[in-house]
């Protein structure tokens, strides 16, 4: 059924349990005797299931579990504990574990615990997934804005005229429009870069506009890359 990975200092706990978890018809697909070494499994096996015991060397219990958790290592998290003490209760809520075993752990115990952390993980990965869209989406509206005005500047047009062309120019390159906003923004900034560093030359050397163009094209030259290129290094050097 699911994929486990099991983390207990005392193997006859671990043993017990994978036997347990075995005869469920469940997968035990890692073994650890420490917080540490549960992570590693971890990040190894990417398992449903990972079981962690409160009191272990390294790492314990709640700082694997928390790693485990931030970094999506698992799809969830239960706690094996020798006590049912509130303040250990209230501390693998403050984590985020999803299931709570007291030992020795009773077989009967096992599925439906495992049942209800499996569906809070994917509860909350559904729930993680939706705010990083929620947050993407945010921040891609946020860069065709910023790209339709920079448009509608160059143009001399309205920024829902902007917003017309941007969108045709997605449908002709058959690409996002906040692939086509990304874009027309980096040029832009490229723009800006070139015309900082001509009026800087022009006016630190007292030269011409083609003049000081001619710089830029010397030091494109010089290093191997574009005009816009030359013109970024330059102006982070005159900054």
């Amino acid at each position: 059924m699911y994929r486990v990975v099991i983390a207990d200092d005392e193997p006859i706990t671990r043993m017990d349990l994978a036997g347990m978890l075995t005869d469920l018809g469940m997968q035990v697909v890692g073994e650890a005797g420490d917080g540490f070494d549960a992570i590693e499994l971890c990040r190894q096996h990417r398992p449903d299931v990972v079981f962690l015991d409160v009191k272990m060397p390294v790492f314990d219990g709640f700082g694997a579990a928390e790693t485990i958790l931030r970094d999506e290592l698992a799809g969830c998290v239960i706690l094996l504990t020798a006590y049912s003490d509130h303040d250990s209760i209230d501390c693998a809520k403050q984590v985020g574990v999803m299931g709570y075993l007291v030992k020795p752990v009773e077989q009967r115990l096992l599925l439906p615990t495992i049942e209800v952390a499996v569906s809070q993980g994917e509860r909350l990965r559904r729930s993680r997934e939706e705010t990083q869209k929620t947050r993407r989406e945010l921040e891609d509206s946020r860069i065709i804005q910023r790209a339709q005005a920079v448009l509608a500047q160059q143009e001399n047009i309205g920024e829902s005229q902007a917003y017309m062309l941007m969108r045709r120019m997605s449908m002709d390159k058959r690409v996002s429009m906040v692939t086509i906003a990304e874009a027309l923004l980096r040029q832009q900034s490229d723009r800006d870069d070139v015309a900082f560093v001509k009026k800087a030359l022009m006016q630190q050397k007292n030269i011409s506009e083609p003049e000081a163009f001619k710089l830029i094209g010397d030091r494109a030259k010089q290093l191997g890359v574009t005009k816009e290129q030359a013109a970024k290094i330059m102006r982070r050097e005159i900054e």
